[in-house]
């Protein structure tokens, strides 16, 4: 047992597990694991796992481990990819907390200190992370509060994996039989988030407790100046909607589905699971009556689909214009240039 574990146990705090996946981040991987050594929680175990790099990041995560008793890493025979070198990591934690972690931020001393004492009963605990950049890429930090409600993250996710403290039990909620689709085309920490506001039990710390560094060699960099709110990017939003709705609808469907389904095989009894599988199947449909209803279902859910609250008419003219705007959000379907 290493000295972290028996402060831990001697203090009667839960054991958390940072899991940091690594693949060729050589470059910044220093700063990032000094910042987890440096956290002031008394940090169970760090488990690293590499995808087969080519550069120096096995060196320097060996380095670390060699002076660092409580890391641990380990190194995949054949390539895994993001998804699955994530899921087959955390299958290696032996913490009572998964603290989830990217190879190029770096992380406020107290991340873990705050997480875990804001997390209560809940599944998770995500926190906003300050956005940074040394190349010039676009780098914008959004000081609201996140909308993490179930029907947001259906289109957008707002709980990025270096921000997510979670239990180990959650792994247990994921769906797996029929839902090997969403595995393959959707990122492992919306997966997460999904099944944790299906769940309604996500926490929120309201401070910056990650530097999240923003380049464009990154495997999940892009830029969304034009998604940002103003009256000119609305407008262009539903422009592009309009003019591309046939065949966004039909590739929409497909991605629809697979949500669907994924949100059906939890089982869950819950309202809010109940409420987006019916969202889910009114956004698949082409018949005339269901875009009626979609629209007065945005309406009904806007505050759970915006940011906004109170008695804005402007949320209301959102809310009717989402069954068209929500495209938007899938783009990237169509392979094209973001204009």
């Amino acid at each position: 047992m290493n000295q972290q574990e028996t402060v831990s146990h001697r203090e009667g705090t839960a054991l958390v597990s940072i899991v940091l996946c690594t693949y060729n981040g050589g470059r910044y991987l220093q700063e990032q694991l000094d910042s987890l050594v440096a956290q002031t929680y008394p940090v169970h175990e760090i488990i690293i796992q590499d995808d087969g790099s080519s550069d120096n990041t096995i060196q320097i995560a060996t380095d670390y481990a060699s002076r660092h008793e409580n890391i641990h890493l380990s190194v995949n025979t054949d390539k895994h990819g993001i998804n699955s070198n994530f899921f087959s990591a955390f299958e290696k934690v032996t913490g009572d907390f998964i603290a989830i972690c990217d190879q190029d931020d770096i992380w406020e001393p107290d991340k873990i200190a705050d997480q875990v004492n804001a997390i209560g009963d809940r599944l998770m605990c995500s926190c906003h992370s300050q956005a940074f950049s040394d190349d010039g890429s676009f780098a914008h930090y959004d000081s609201r509060m996140p909308n993490y409600n179930l029907y947001r993250l259906l289109f957008i996710n707002e709980i990025p994996g270096h921000t997510i403290l979670m239990r180990k039990e959650l792994l247990q909620l994921l769906p797996k039989e029929g839902c090997e689709i969403m595995y393959q085309t959707r990122m492992y920490d919306i997966i997460l988030a999904l099944v944790a506001a299906a769940h309604d039990s996500i926490a929120f710390v309201d401070k910056a407790l990650v530097r999240h560094r923003r380049y464009q060699s990154a495997a999940t960099y892009s830029s969304y100046s034009s998604s940002l709110p103003s009256a000119t990017n609305a407008l262009h939003i539903l422009s592009w909607s309009l003019r591309h709705y046939s065949k966004m609808k039909t590739l929409t469907a497909e991605r629809y589905t697979v949500q669907m389904n994924f949100i059906k095989n939890m089982q869950s009894t819950s309202s809010t699971c109940k409420e987006g599988i019916k969202f889910m199947e009114l956004l698949i449909s082409r018949r005339p009556v269901d875009f009626i209803r979609l629209v007065k279902m945005c309406l009904k859910h806007r505050f759970e689909i915006f940011h906004t609250r109170g008695k804005d008419p402007i949320n209301i003219i959102r809310a009717l214009l989402f069954p068209l705007t929500s495209l938007h959000y899938c783009r990237f379907l169509l392979n094209l240039p973001n204009k």
